[in-house]
């Protein structure tokens, strides 16, 4: 049967529009296939990209979509954007440098066209100047490694301007990696593009960041109280995984069983990036890497290798997380590893604080301190382990193979283990068992019960109608 089923896709493949895995299922980079709309938030950037002079900062949990919906509107709008990745401890003097590097191509391409901004010939002069003086000022150190130096006559302002001028719009990326010390000068270039929008009205920055992180940005200038929209993007709800799904489902000719699209949305734990991911193992692994002429089916039984593959690809991850949550700050004992081994303990996937108080010896570690600890756990600089839900004040895992992976490493801390040869053979062992522990969490307790965040399940669109 697959063997027709192969024979007939190669056959007839050019007769039906064809769409590749890599274009529908993204787990790394911005969805559009598979872009599901999120009306509210889409309404708030959009309006704030009309007025004048406002600019953004758009915040929300890592996987959380905010980039995939920034580019998405701004493509829409054929809107030309720039992006600028920050990376920790990044200065205001490298982000400066790279938006101005990123501008070159519309300051030194001689094509036109019927949406070219006009950029002055001043203005152009001017950047050319600049471009020159940047390349001239570069200083060489063993012959390999170089540093670039910021010419005086590149300041914000005059950034501001060519961005301005070019119409181009500044995406700053993860904003929080910033250098402590340099987010007060973030703050005053938000308030220089505020100044410059109005001689260019169209000067926009749209910077994105972890959740607590734009109120901080804003307080460095009062002045930016009125002239910056915060706009929160939060988690994905049950109903827009099932959009992706679906819409993935419609353009490669695949059906997941419904029994799959649950356990899909149970493991995402609302991001949608595990959700493009378990997706697409799940169809590599079983053959199907385009659309299909003849539609496939994929049961229950066919996510579990793509949930093997997703630990083992992310497994350095899981550590360098776990690691962040547990490191010690202070020199003394590691104050948070009581509260997570509390999540991995139970049995219930939410815990309240009187809950985590209860386990062992919690209550005499923490006491009334204990809601500071919970409070760090769901920071960026504690790897954001733990998510708080305001609605029903109990704390979760942020991901169930995080709390899976975190249960092994505990139980692994607690008993001498023999060493094995085979590195390799490890660390299948070791997959395969955190793979047992969500298997006990999820398949093995009944019917469990789903996060829906902000659309009740009876609200989950049609299978058959929604994605078209």
């Amino acid at each position: 049967m697959k063997f027709l089923e192969s024979l007939l896709n190669k056959v007839f493949k050019k007769k039906i529009k064809q769409f590749n895995i890599k274009e529908v299922f993204t787990p790394s980079t911005s969805a559009k296939l598979t872009f599901v709309e999120r009306k509210d938030i889409d309404s708030q950037i959009n309006k704030a990209l009309l007025i004048p002079g406002m600019q953004l900062v758009v915040y929300g949990h890592s996987g959380s979509g905010k980039t995939t919906i920034i580019q998405n509107i701004l493509s829409s709008k054929t809107k030309r954007y720039i992006v600028t990745n920050c990376i920790l401890d990044t200065s205001i003097g490298e982000i400066i440098l790279d938006a101005f590097d990123k501008l070159n191509p519309y300051y030194t391409s001689e094509k036109t066209e019927k949406d070219t901004a006009k950029i002055g010939l001043d203005l152009k002069s001017s950047y050319l100047t600049l471009e020159s003086t940047i390349k001239s000022e570069l200083t060489y150190e063993y012959a390999e490694k170089k540093q670039r130096l910021l010419p005086t006559q590149l300041t914000p302002q005059r950034l501001a301007e060519f961005l301005g001028a070019a119409e181009v719009t500044w995406i700053i990326e993860d904003f929080h990696k910033v250098a402590i010390a340099e987010r007060q000068k973030l703050s005053q270039i938000l308030k220089i593009f505020v100044d410059v929008s109005n001689r260019y009205p169209g000067s926009k920055t749209i910077a994105i960041g972890a959740v607590g992180t734009a109120r901080e940005i804003v307080n460095y200038d009062s002045e930016l109280n009125n002239r910056i929209a915060e706009i929160h993007v939060p988690l994905m709800s049950n109903g827009e995984l099932e959009d992706i799904m679906i819409k993935g489902e419609n353009l490669l000719n695949v059906d997941f069983e419904p029994k799959v699209h649950k356990d899909i949305i149970q493991f995402s734990s609302s991001l949608a990036s595990i959700c493009h991911h378990l997706c697409f193992s799940m169809c590599y692994s079983n053959g199907v890497t385009d659309t299909q002429l003849v539609k496939r089916v994929f049961k229950p039984e066919d996510l579990r290798g793509a949930i093997l593959d997703y630990l083992k690809q992310n497994s350095d991850s899981f550590k360098e997380t776990l690691d962040r949550a547990l490191k010690s700050r202070d020199g003394n004992f590691d104050k948070t590893k009581p509260i997570l081994s509390a999540f991995c303990i139970s049995s219930k996937q939410e815990l309240s604080k009187d809950d985590i108080l209860n386990y062992k010896n919690n209550k005499n570690l923490y006491g009334k301190k204990v809601i500071q600890y919970l409070n760090l756990l769901t920071t960026v600089d504690y790897g954001e382990i733990i998510r708080f839900d305001e609605n029903s004040g109990m704390y979760f895992f942020s991901n169930p193979f995080l709390k899976a992976y975190a249960s092994m490493q505990f139980s692994e801390d607690e008993k001498h283990n023999k060493p094995i040869q085979l590195q390799q053979a490890r660390e299948q062992a070791r997959m395969e068992e955190v793979y047992s522990i969500l298997k006990r969490m999820y398949f093995e307790q009944g019917e469990t019960k789903m996060r829906a965040r902000r659309i009740p399940p009876n609200k989950i669109p049609n299978r058959k109608s929604a994605g078209k």
